[in-house]
């Protein structure tokens, strides 16, 4: 049997939940968009709130303080480059190398569909 493996909850994800996760509903019907916001109007602060549709299950957005989420876009920008860096760098420092491996000896039968990677081949 396959088990699903849950997070383990904890007093911060109880708290957490409790302050910092709102339906549309009480957002729209109460001051709380404008208490999140004049929270942000300070200095740079990483807490996130998470505001659902009750209705639409995967309905879900996060509000974050402008700022701070510039500085997780920049630090993904960074990690993106240097994995990009590292993948340019290993790719030069195996291009004399003979390739000789067959597919088989790369891919299991159960990861490469071959008619569909021929037809692929075949429409390029």
């Amino acid at each position: 049997m396959n088990e699903k493996k849950h997070p383990k909850v904890n007093t911060n994800t109880l708290d957490f939940l409790r302050k910092n996760v709102y339906s549309v509903t009480e957002i729209t019907r109460q001051t709380k968009l404008s208490e999140i916001l004049d929270l942000y109007s300070g200095e740079v602060t990483d807490e996130v709130f998470v505001i659902q549709n009750g209705k639409k299950k995967n309905a879900q957005a996060v509000i974050a303080d402008l700022e701070y989420f510039e500085e997780l876009l920049t630090i993904k920008e960074e990690v993106d480059q240097a994995f990009d860096q590292i993948a340019l760098e290993e790719a030069g420092a195996r291009v004399n190398y003979k390739a000789d491996l067959a597919l088989s000896d790369v891919f299991d039968e159960e990861d490469v569909d071959v008619d569909s990677l021929l037809n692929q081949l075949k429409e390029e």
